[in-house]
């Protein structure tokens, strides 16, 4: 059975966890993980491609230049505290500012990355008293130099599509085996990058659509990324129908945190077989 990772996005020191929690009540009321993408020291003034102050920021919160860090205070920190036995985290990045063709990793060197991530590790420790095992890059974009700082760091790095250029060579082989298995997981140096089969999707589909879109985002994977976004869901009253429809299809599934994804894969062997859409992975 495919194992199921719930990712959400975006959460940061200026998210109301009253908010959170109702957009993924039924998620957590039915014992499902969900792991949860901080973004360390948010930059207050970050913007999308049209210029719109991105959706994750709390509209209360001040539009200016600067970062907000997430502190052991900060409600959003607490509350993760207070759940810390049904969720889990990930780094993600560290401020969210498009430092550079329009990313944050997704242009940097090794060097500009390593005092990042760094940072964004301690912040995150010294706030919920616990470190982050895997890292989500904003926007889904790391560099080559980003990929040998988050890889010296962290054991996962969830992210969607990745070239063979932008990892170390010693990973070029089981980025190839990976491709043609489609199994979404390969190692690299000593962790793994776990690629997930579309993000945001959830956000924009009806609820009847909801059972499918697992299926095709988890068939034949080693684990599953479902992404998700809670400012997609949390301007009702009442729970999502999409959500309430996603809590419902995962009822007959295995659904991890972070560190339970990490032990499944490497207990995996190193060398396995694998038929899918006729093609053998090696």
């Amino acid at each position: 059975m495919t194992l199921v990772l719930l990712r959400d996005d975006d959460p940061n020191a200026t998210t109301p966890p009253d908010r959170l929690e109702r957009a993924y009540q039924p998620l957590l009321d039915a014992g499902f993980p969900v792991n949860f993408a901080v973004i360390p020291e948010v930059a207050l003034d970050t913007r999308a491609p049209d210029g719109v102050r991105e959706r994750f920021l709390d509209p209360d919160s001040p539009d200016c230049a600067d970062d907000m860090p997430l502190l052991a205070d900060t409600p959003l920190a607490v509350w993760l505290r207070r759940h810390e036995q049904a969720t889990d985290v990930f780094l993600h990045g560290f401020s969210h500012r498009r430092r550079r063709a329009e990313t944050e990793f997704g242009a940097l060197s090794r060097d500009e990355s390593v005092p990042l991530i760094r940072q964004g590790l301690e912040t995150l420790s010294n706030a919920l008293g616990r470190t982050p095992m895997g890292f989500v890059p904003p926007w889904d974009r790391l560099s080559r130099g980003a990929v040998d700082a988050v890889f010296e760091h962290l054991d996962l790095v969830s992210t969607g599509w990745i070239d063979r250029p932008r990892l170390p060579i010693t990973a070029w082989p089981a980025y190839v085996a990976e491709r043609l298995g489609q199994r979404e997981a390969l190692r690299v140096r000593r962790g793994w990058l776990l690629r997930h089969r579309g993000g945001k999707i959830l956000g924009t589909t009806s609820p009847d659509a909801v059972a499918a879109l697992v299926d095709a985002m988890t068939a034949g994977a080693d684990v599953g990324v479902i992404v998700l976004h809670h400012w997609m869901f949390w301007d009702q009253p009442e729970p999502h129908r999409v959500i309430v429809a996603l809590a419902k299809a995962l009822l007959r599934r295995q659904v991890v945190t972070v560190r339970q994804a990490l032990t499944h894969l490497d207990q995996l062997p190193v060398v396995r077989l694998s038929l899918r859409r006729g093609l053998l992975g090696l």
